[in-house]
């Protein structure tokens, strides 16, 4: 009875019709630019779930989320042009690496806290973005990788057009939200929220705080591992100044943080606001640096008038109507003939 009721939620409502709704959209779209610009949108909803799992429930500021994406990125690239493996095999060995690099900076910043643990991941991830332009035998440097199109290949992840990836990431933002939503309904998702209240409470507790953050760290990054190999499959260039710039890490937080942070569906809502700004301001300016100046109004602007996150707006208005529904269903009871005389 209870799972039926929770079926007639507002909120499932609107999910499964927008779940139909991008499922048969690509029917009605001719333009593969359009097509292009979904794409990127759901990569970013992803990418913004996984940093949402540190950065928003953990409130851990990451600023590494693009070494991570670039791990999956050239361990795909690499695999395929040098050994011409499969990203599908290449996937679980970027995970493992994604998971070890994590565990590193785990090590050496989750022992400090604040502005600390930010300024850290920034280090450590430029320090990545210089072992990728170094060993330039491997990465090929600063010149970038590519792959070249193979025909129709599934297993390749070579298409002639942009359609079939749109329906692999539509998966992966499912996937997201299934293990997002299991992160935060599991012991380690309740223990990273008492750390996010109180830290030093949590540790009074008997909350391993240390190993809590490690492990959400963790969690985030193999995400941004699989998704950053799906993506550089879809981009067939990658380069450390693209896939693993500070830029692309600022683009992933500001995902999650427009959107809503420590919310489900924030990210997603951030994505498919901020991709498609960034896409309108690209046209319209046309100038270098003007998205930069987006993310500083946008910041700007969430900070004043809406801190929580633009998600926390359809959550009022999912609650509004979950009040008048539930008004509407009481039932008065009707006054007795004496009750009225008397």
């Amino acid at each position: 009875m209870t799972k039926a009721k929770n079926l007639l939620q507002p909120k499932f409502i609107v999910m499964l019709i927008a779940f139909l709704f991008f499922l048969i959209l690509p029917t009605f779209i001719e333009s593969n630019y359009i097509i292009t610009v979904l794409i990127k949108c759901m990569a970013f909803a992803v990418f913004g779930m996984a940093w949402n799992i540190i950065g928003g429930y953990g409130a851990q500021v990451s600023w590494a989320s693009a070494s991570f994406v670039a791990i999956g990125a050239y361990t795909n690239f690499i695999m395929q042009v040098e050994l011409s493996i499969s990203p599908f095999l290449s996937i679980p060995v970027g995970m493992l690496l994604s998971f070890l690099f994590a565990t590193l900076i785990g090590y050496g910043t989750f022992r400090l806290r604040g502005a600390y643990f930010a300024i850290a991941t920034i280090a450590f991830a430029e320090a990545f973005r210089g072992v990728l332009q170094y060993f330039s035998g491997l990465t090929r440097g600063s010149a970038g990788m590519f792959i070249t199109y193979r025909g129709n290949n599934f297993l390749a992840l070579s298409f002639s057009n942009d359609r079939p990836f749109y329906f692999i990431f539509l998966v992966l933002v499912i996937i997201s939200l299934i293990v997002s939503r299991l992160f935060i309904k599991s012991k380690t998702g309740y223990y990273l929220g008492c750390i996010k209240g109180d830290e030093d409470a949590a540790e009074t507790l008997g909350i391993e705080t240390f190993k809590v953050k490690l492990k959400a760290f963790q969690i985030s990054a193999i995400m941004m591992s699989v998704a950053g190999a799906f993506y550089a499959s879809f981009l067939t260039f990658i380069s450390p100044i693209s896939t693993a710039s500070f830029n692309l890490s600022v683009m992933i937080g500001i995902v999650a943080i427009v959107g809503g942070t420590a919310t489900l569906w924030g990210p997603v809502l951030g994505a498919f606001i901020i991709v498609p700004l960034i896409e309108l301001s690209g046209v319209l300016l046309g100038a270098a640096g003007a998205s930069n100046v987006l993310y500083g109004l946008l910041l700007v602007v969430m900070v004043m008038f809406r801190p929580s996150g633009l998600i926390t707006i359809l959550y009022a208005l999912f609650d509004k109507i979950k009040k008048i529904r539930d008004g509407n269903r009481k039932v008065k009871v009707p006054i007795s003939v004496d009750e009225e005389d008397s």
